[in-house]
């Protein structure tokens, strides 16, 4: 069986999208051929980098060949992360005997495709149409996260905040990583600051804050650091479903459109405190010990971290049971 994820990362969009779909392609690799096809365009090289350095082939087309491109290939399956894409484009490349998966996040309409895939845990809310689909798969269980968070060990709080996680992602184009920092460093004298460098961040990033309590790091063991730190800042992105797995309290910050509603239902479910960039000096100091003790236990409550795994059994499963002649 061969399968195809048309996902891009880089600068501009970060790394979610490359990171999420990676997870999932490294589970499917036990059923199926998985390759990956991408922009052949600059601001996209990062997303292409990371996935051969993971082992991955990839194709790379410039954008006004993308349709055509696909007609070109041979494939099973297409898995689709992108949210540049319409029906139009779905109708464009359909073809006899494949499938078609999206990746969607905020259900903008019913595309025409097989299978949807939404691992927020406000999925359930967005009432997809689930008779349009072979497939639907919704919701925190096919959360799509990385082995290591896995059968961790309890998360353990302590009385006070003596080490805070900082981590925006893939990219932190407006250098919001840096604000965070020198905000919080006067007011938490005391207080040590792991911050997490990505891939697409901008050159030269937090080289001008010289402090003995910043701890940068460039590729770490995520789930290490998260069991690590009393409580993490972080965009309302994928790290969120890993923070929950490690049971980390955590202050969201929404940094682009697409995590507005992940920010929004996990504020409301009690497993994130959501917070402006400006409040997070005075809600760092409202995050007492009870506060941390409850949201660390209703974060772990959220994913078990297997749900790469499973989602990769059903989709093959599904493909299978539904294979067009």
């Amino acid at each position: 069986m061969k399968i195809i994820i048309r996902a891009d990362g880089g600068k501009n969009i970060g790394m979610g999208h490359i990171m999420r779909t990676s997870v999932l392609g490294e589970e499917l690799r036990k059923y199926a051929d998985v390759s990956y096809l991408c922009l052949n365009e600059e601001e996209y090289r990062e997303g292409i980098k990371y996935l051969k350095e993971n082992s991955y082939d990839v194709l790379s087309f410039y954008k006004d060949e993308i349709k055509d491109g696909l007609k070109s290939l041979d494939y099973d399956c297409l898995l689709v992360d992108d949210y540049k894409v319409d029906k139009e484009f779905f109708n464009s490349i359909k073809s006899k005997g494949t499938f078609i998966g999206y990746f969607d996040d905020n259900k903008e309409e019913e595309y025409p495709v097989d299978f949807i895939i939404n691992q927020n845990p406000y999925a359930q809310d967005l009432n997809y149409k689930k008779d349009n689909y072979l497939g639907v798969f919704l919701g925190s269980k096919y959360a799509l996260l990385r082995k290591e968070f896995r059968d961790l060990p309890p998360f353990h709080v302590r009385n006070e905040i003596k080490d805070i996680m900082v981590t925006l992602g893939g990219s932190d184009i407006n250098r919001i990583t840096e604000k965070i920092v020198v905000s919080l460093l006067d007011t938490m004298p005391d207080t040590v600051f792991h911050v997490v460098i990505g891939p697409a961040f901008p050159k030269g990033i937090m080289e001008n804050i010289n402090d003995n309590r910043l701890k940068k790091y460039y590729n770490p063991k995520m789930s290490k650091l998260m069991l690590n730190c009393d409580l993490a800042i972080s965009s309302c992105g994928s790290t969120l479903y890993e923070l929950a797995a490690c049971g980390t309290p955590t202050l969201g910050i929404v940094v682009a459109d697409n995590q507005i509603l992940a920010a929004k239902k996990l504020n409301e479910l009690g497993i994130i405190e959501s917070s402006k960039i400006e409040e997070i000096p005075q809600k760092v100091v409202k995050m007492t010990y009870e506060k941390r003790v409850e949201m660390s236990a209703k974060a772990r409550k959220l994913v078990d971290g297997l749900g790469a795994e499973r989602l990769a059994k059903e989709l093959i499963s599904s493909i299978k049971n539904c294979r067009r002649v």
